[in-house]
Parts: C-alpha cells; structure tokens; sequence
C-alpha cells in the first residue's frame, strides 16, 4: 500500500502498518495492479484523557506539531503490540465487550509509544504553520464542493497567495487545487451513487459539476468506467474495497 503523511511517501508491505499522529495530512492507496485489504482505526485522544493530569503529562506532549508525524509498524521490534492490539481488535473482541476492549488497547497502545518515543521540545516549527494553511484549504474544498469555486477562493481560505497554494498543494497532496477539488468531488459523487437512488443528472449538480455530461466524463476519466456502470458493478457491501483503488486524504 503507497501511504503519504505530511507529503512524505511510504510503501508498507504485508504484515506491517503505520500509526498516523494527531492533525497529521495523510492519505492512502493501492498500488497500482496490487489491491490490497487492511484494518484501520481511528482514535481520539480524548478517549485516553481520563483527567488533566494524564492529557497534559502523558498526551499532549506527543501530539504537538513538532513531535512525531507517523510510526512505522513492524513485528521485528516494540511497535509488534501495536499490530498485536490491532489484530486482537478487529478478530478476537468479544462484542459484549468490544467497547471496554478499545479502551483496552488504546490505553496500551498509547503506554507503548510514551515509554519508546522521545518527547520534543515545545517551539513549533515552520511546517506547523504550512500544515495548518493547508487543512484551511482542504477544509473550504470539502465544505464548498458543490458549489463553484476558484483557486482564488481556495487560497483566501488558508490566507495565502495563489502560488502558495498550489505549492502547498503539490507537497502535501501531490495534486493541483483543482486537480483535488475533482477527486473530492468525485468521491462524493460516489457516495449518492452507491447509498441512494439519485439520477446522474441529481448526483452532478449536487457535487459541484456543470452538468451530467460533464460529469460522466469526468468520472470515467478518472475511475475508467460510467457512473452507471459503476453504480451498477458496487454495492454498498463492495464499496469500501472500491474505494481502496483511490487516494484518500484526512487530517485528523
């Protein structure tokens, strides 16, 4: 699986992982010709907060900006619990329990990284502040989508030039701003396609498109087949793995 955090590539392979740190810009997806299945979980850090005292001693230092962006999980040194925990969740929890057994894990989890990860010093960097103008841009993208929007309108939202905003764009989502716009534009439409009865025409407009035609062209430039034809070929059961095929970016 190719997985990019903060602009940074990995390629992880069978049997290994990736923790993401806290406000961190990742994304995921298959290689090509190389579909791939795998578990994921997200945590909030407020499920570990049992009081101030542990949020601000054994939390908040490793989650600032300056302290790791990402994990790489392998079962060749201490990060195997955290494979452990994630396997044990997703195959052997006990649905009576399965609550109890996330904070379980959570807890053990996060003792794992305190006890092996070195806390950083306080000073927020420079990437701090490009990170936080980026997730403005991609914030306003993934409120506006349906509407119509420019580059301009993109970059007031992060408060930068419009050169910044496509250089901030390239290095931390190897995609032009318009060029993201579609692909989230795209994947909305994916959405209505697979969990309702809307018509090609309904799906376009409320995705931001200009029109059905323009849309059904899109969609087959970039997932190489019809909106009906996809619609057709994916169940809401088969989505999730469709969607494995494509990059998706957070910024928990």
């Amino acid at each position: 699986m190719g997985f990019s955090v903060n602009g940074k590539s990995i390629i992880l392979h069978a049997g290994e992982g990736i923790l993401v740190n806290s406000k961190r810009i990742h994304s995921n997806h298959s290689i090509p010709g190389k579909p791939c299945a795998f578990y994921c979980s997200i945590i909030h850090p407020s499920l570990l907060c049992s009081s101030k005292y542990i949020e601000q001693t054994y939390l908040a230092p490793l989650l600032g900006a300056n302290s790791f962006d990402y994990l790489l999980l392998n079962r060749n040194d201490w990060t195997h619990v955290i494979i452990d925990e994630m396997e044990r969740l997703f195959e052997d929890s006990d649905n009576k329990t399965i609550e109890l057994d996330i904070l379980e894990s959570s807890f053990r989890i996060w003792k794992n990284i305190y006890k092996h990860v070195e806390t950083p010093p306080t000073t927020a960097g420079p990437a701090s502040f490009e990170i936080g103008t980026f997730k403005s841009m991609i914030l306003f993208i993934q409120h506006h989508y349906m509407e119509k929007i420019s580059l301009g309108d993109i970059a007031a939202a992060g408060n930068v030039g419009k050169t910044l905003c496509a250089k901030l764009f390239k290095k931390y989502a190897s995609k032009t701003p318009g060029e993201y716009l579609i692909y989230y534009r795209i994947q909305k439409s994916i959405e209505l396609l697979t969990k309702t009865n809307s018509s090609i025409t309904e799906i376009s407009y409320a995705t931001g498109f200009s029109s059905a035609s323009h849309y059904t062209k899109t969609f087959r430039e970039r997932m190489g087949c019809t909106p009906l034809k996809f619609r057709k070929d994916n169940t809401k059961e088969k989505i999730e793995y469709s969607l494995f095929s494509q990059r998706e970016f957070h910024g928990h």
